[in-house]
C-alpha cells in the first residue's frame, strides 16, 4: 500500500538490528490511542476550521484521544540518531480534530498537522494556507494537539469541554539526569516528552480503520502525510530524524517553514516550503536525495491568504480577548509596535504548498522524485545573496512575485513583526508604467504559472487562481 513504508523497511533494516538496548525495531506496532467523540452540550471545539466546510462536502468531528506514552531519550533539536524508549506507562488525554469529505469522495490521503502553538493556543497555519486544495481534492485532514501549551489553553477556553486534558509528565531522564525535552528557544516549545507519542498513537488510531466505531471505516487509506507549520515544523524534524526509524508511522513530510536538518539516509520523502523572511535568521538546511527544499523568494511566514483564515477563526473563538473585544491575529501582531503595519504577502504560501503535498503523494506512492530543491544563492557566510535592489537571488518565484502587482519589505523590530512581512499593492499608474495594459500584465502573469506547473512547482487550480487576481488588478485608464 505504501512504497516508502517498504523502501524503508529494507534499507534500515541493519541499523535497527545494531540500535542500542531500549530502542525499538523499525517498524514496530505503534499502540493506537483511544479515540472517544467530544459531545459536550452548550460547548463547540476550539480552533475548528474558519470556513463552511458542509457547503464543500466535508463534517468535522472532533475527538478526545487517550492512551499510555512512552518517553524517548534523544528526539530532541539537531539530533541525527534516532531515539531510544526510556520508559512507557505515561498516561494522556488530548484532543484531534478530523476534517472528512465523504468515504466516495476520499483521495486516498490522510494529512495529519501537529498544530503550532507558539501564538499560546492551537492553529493549524499551514491547514489556513492551503485549505482550499485540501477541501476541494478530497484530501482527509486531521489536527492534532501533541503539546502541553495547546492544551493547557484549550482547558481555559472551554473548561466544560476540556477540563480533562493532560499531556505533562516527568521531564527528568532517569538515567542521566538531564532534561528528556529540551526547550530549544523556540516560543511554545515547552516540556513535552509525551508529544510523539500522542501524535503517532493518534494517528494509528485514525488508519486503524477496521477498528469498531473507526472514524474513517469505510475510507481506503493509501498515504500518510506528517505537517507542521514553523514552531510545529520544527517538532517534525525531530520526529522525522529520531522517531520516523522507530514508528514507520507516515509516509511523507511536508514542513511548512522552519524545519531543521534533516537526515540523509532516512528513504522517506520530505520536502520544506520556506519563506524568504527566515532565510536569514535560520542556518540552512540541505537537501539530500529523499529531501527537497523550496525558498519561496518575496514569501512571508504567513502569506495574506493564510492570515484571513486564522483571523476568522481567533475572532470566532475570542481566543485573543481585550479590553476593547475580540482581537484578530494580526491585532495581536500590531500590539508590538512594528515599523510596518502587518500585511504579511501576496505571494501565495499555499500554493507551493499544494504542489508539495501532490508531489510527495506521488513520490510515496509510485517512487516519482518531486521536483528539485529552489534555493537562494547564499554567501560563505550562509547569507542570502541579493542583487542590487535587495532582493534574494534564486529560489522559487512564483507569478505573484516574478510578475508583481505588489512590493514586498522586511517588517520589524521584533521577531514576529519580521515574520508578519509587508506588502503595498502598487498604484493603478504604477501598474500601467511597468506592464502597460491590463491585458498584458495578465498574460505575462499566465506564462509565468504555466512555466511553474510544467516544472510541477505550481498546480493548475493554482494558476488559474493566480489569473483570475491579477484580471482583478486595476490600471490607469
Amino acid at each position: 500500500m505504501r512504497l516508502t513504508r517498504h523502501l524503508a523497511t529494507s534499507h534500515l533494516a541493519l541499523m535497527a538490528a545494531l540500535s542500542v538496548v531500549g530502542t525499538a525495531a523499525f517498524g514496530d506496532t505503534v499502540p493506537p490511542s483511544q479515540l472517544t467523540a467530544v459531545n459536550v452540550s452548550g460547548t463547540t471545539p476550539m480552533s475548528a476550521a474558519a470556513v463552511d466546510l458542509a457547503a464543500m462536502g466535508y463534517s468535522e468531528l472532533e475527538f478526545y484521544t487517550e492512551g499510555t506514552a512512552q518517553r524517548y531519550r534523544g528526539a530532541m533539536d539537531n539530533e541525527f540518531e534516532t531515539a531510544e524508549v526510556i520508559d512507557g506507562g505515561h498516561p494522556y488525554r488530548s484532543r484531534v480534530l478530523l476534517r472528512r469529505p465523504t468515504p466516495e469522495a476520499f483521495n486516498g490521503t490522510l494529512v495529519v498537522e501537529w498544530t503550532n502553538v507558539t501564538a499560546g493556543q492551537d492553529i493549524d497555519f499551514a491547514f489556513a494556507e492551503m485549505h482550499e486544495h485540501l477541501l476541494t481534492q478530497g484530501y482527509a485532514v486531521a489536527v492534532v494537539s501533541a503539546q502541553r501549551m495547546g492544551v493547557e489553553r484549550l482547558k481555559t477556553w472551554s473548561p466544560e469541554r476540556y477540563a480533562g486534558l493532560s499531556v505533562d509528565a516527568e521531564n527528568t531522564d532517569p538515567q542521566t539526569g538531564g532534561e528528556i525535552d529540551i526547550n530549544v528557544g523556540v516560543p511554545g516549545n515547552w516540556a513535552d516528552p509525551l508529544s510523539w507519542d500522542v501524535y503517532s498513537q493518534t494517528v494509528a488510531a485514525l488508519t486503524d480503520t477496521e477498528a469498531a466505531n473507526a472514524p474513517l471505516q469505510g475510507y481506503e487509506i493509501e498515504t500518510v502525510v506528517a505537517l507542521g507549520q514553523s514552531q510545529s515544523a520544527r517538532r517534525l524534524t525531530s520526529y522525522y530524524n529520531t522517531i520516523q526509524p522507530l514508528t514507520g508511522t507516515f509516509d511523507a513530510f511536508l514542513f511548512d517553514d522552519l524545519a531543521g536538518q534533516l537526515r540523509d539516509d532516512l528513504p522517506i520523502p520530505a520536502i520544506t516550503v520556506n519563506s524568504e523572511v527566515l532565510a536569514d535568521m535560520f542556518s540552512p538546511a540541505q537537501p539530500s536525495e529523499y529531501v527537497r527544499i523550496w525558498e519561496l523568494a518575496g514569501s512571508a511566514h504567513s502569506s495574506v491568504y493564510g492570515a484571513e483564515y486564522v483571523n476568522r477563526m481567533v475572532l470566532r473563538d475570542a481566543s485573543y480577548p481585550s479590553e476593547t473585544g475580540p482581537l484578530s491575529f494580526t491585532d495581536t501582531l500590531a500590539s508590538q509596535n512594528c515599523d510596518l503595519p502587518p500585511s504579511y504577502s501576496k505571494v501565495d504560501n499555499g500554493a507551493a504548498l499544494a504542489a508539495a503535498l501532490v508531489a510527495l503523494e506521488a513520490w510515496a506512492e509510485n517512487g516519482t522524485p518531486a521536483p528539485a530543491s529552489q534555493l537562494f544563492a547564499r554567501d560563505a557566510a550562509g547569507d542570502v545573496q541579493r542583487d542590487a535592489q535587495g532582493l534574494p537571488i534564486g529560489g522559487l518565484l512564483l507569478p505573484e512575485y516574478s510578475v508583481p502587482s505588489t512590493t514586498y519589505a522586511i517588517n520589524g523590530p521584533s521577531v514576529f513583526c519580521m515574520l508578519s512581512g509587508y506588502s503595498l499593492d502598487l498604484t493603478p499608474e504604477e501598474m500601467t508604467a511597468r506592464y502597460g495594459t491590463s491585458q498584458a500584465y495578465a498574460e505575462a502573469v499566465d506564462t509565468a504559472a504555466q512555466a511553474l506547473v510544467e516544472a510541477g512547482y505550481l498546480l493548475p487550480f493554482d494558476a488559474a487562481a493566480s489569473l483570475e487576481r491579477a484580471k482583478a488588478v486595476e490600471f490607469f485608464q
